[in-house]
C-alpha cells in the first residue's frame, strides 16, 4: 500500500506593515481645518456681498394722509434709518414717525431686499381745544403747525391736564342731548369744576360736578316734555338745582324755576 508522503512546507515570511494610520491622522485633520477656514472665508464674503445688496435704499410711507406730510415723515425716518435690511432699528423708525405732527399710529416692516415699509394712521380730530389745539379720537391733545378747517368740531375748554376727562364728559353729555335733537358746540370746565355748555340752537346750560350726568338726563326729560315748545325763547338753563332747573328767557329777561312734573 502506498502511503502519502508529507513534506514540510516552508513558511512564508510576513510582509512588513506600513504606518498608514500614523500618516492619515494629521493629514485628515489638516484637510478639515483648511476646509473649515475656506468655508468661513466664503461665508464672510457672501454675507458682506449680501449686506451690500441689502443696504436700505427705499422708505415707503403709506396711509390715507390728509393732513400729515408724508415727506416730513420720511425725512424724520431718514435721520434714524441707519444700517441694512438685517440691522435696521425698526423701533427707532417707529418712534421717529410718531413724533411727526398728525401721526396717531405707526407700523413698520421690512421689505426685501432693500426697503422699509411704514404704515401711518393719521390722527382724527374730534374737537378743538382752547385756542388752536385739537383733540384726537384717543383723547390726545396736539397742536398742528398749519391752520385746520374745523368748522364742524366742538370747542372744548378746561384746566391743564383735564383733556381726557373733558372729552369723556363731552361724549356722555352729547349722547344725552342728541336724543332731544341738540348738539354741543362749546363746552367749558371751570377751575371750580362747573360746566358751561352752548348748544347748536343757541341755548346755554350750566351744571355743576355733583351728579352731572343725572342732571343732564333730567334736563333732557324736562325739555322734551315741557320746554321744547318754547325753545326759541330760551336763553339759558341752570341745572345746578337739586329738584328743578332755572330758565332764563330771551324776551322776559327773567328767570323762572321749573320743577319736573311728577
Amino acid at each position: 500500500m502506498l502511503q502519502a508522503s508529507r513534506r514540510p512546507v516552508a513558511e512564508v515570511a510576513a510582509m512588513p506593515k506600513l504606518p498608514m494610520a500614523g500618516l492619515a491622522g494629521p493629514a485628515s485633520r489638516l484637510l478639515l481645518v483648511l476646509a473649515a477656514l475656506l468655508f468661513v472665508v466664503l461665508a464672510v464674503r457672501a454675507f458682506n456681498e449680501l449686506k451690500a445688496r441689502t443696504t436700505i435704499t427705499s422708505v415707503q410711507v403709506e396711509g390715507d394722509l390728509r393732513n400729515a406730510d408724508s415727506r416730513q415723515i420720511a425725512a424724520r425716518i431718514a435721520a434714524v434709518a441707519k444700517g441694512d435690511y438685517f440691522s435696521m432699528d425698526l423701533a427707532a423708525i417707529r418712534e421717529a414717525a410718531l413724533a411727526a405732527p398728525w401721526v396717531d399710529e405707526v407700523r413698520v416692516s421690512r421689505r426685501w431686499p432693500d426697503g422699509i415699509r411704514v404704515q401711518v394712521r393719521e390722527k382724527q380730530p374730534v374737537a378743538l381745544w382752547g385756542a388752536g389745539g385739537l383733540i384726537s379720537s384717543r383723547g390726545d391733545l396736539f397742536v398742528p403747525r398749519n391752520a385746520v378747517s374745523a368748522n364742524d368740531l366742538p370747542i372744548l375748554f378746561g384746566p391743564a391736564g383735564k383733556t381726557v376727562y373733558v372729552m369723556e364728559q363731552y361724549r356722555a353729555m352729547n349722547s344725552i342731548l342728541r336724543g332731544i335733537g341738540m348738539r354741543i358746540v362749546e363746552l367749558q370746565l371751570t377751575d371750580r369744576m362747573s360746566w358751561f355748555l352752548r348748544m347748536d340752537n343757541g341755548i346755554q346750560l350750566v351744571v355743576d360736578q355733583v351728579d352731572t350726568i343725572e342732571k343732564m338726563q333730567r334736563f333732557a326729560y324736562l325739555y322734551d316734555r315741557q320746554l321744547k315748545p318754547d325753545a326759541g325763547n330760551i336763553a339759558s338753563i341752570d341745572l345746578r338745582y337739586r329738584n328743578g332747573v332755572a330758565v332764563g328767557w330771551k324776551v322776559q329777561q327773567g328767570v323762572r324755576e321749573i320743577v319736573p312734573a311728577a
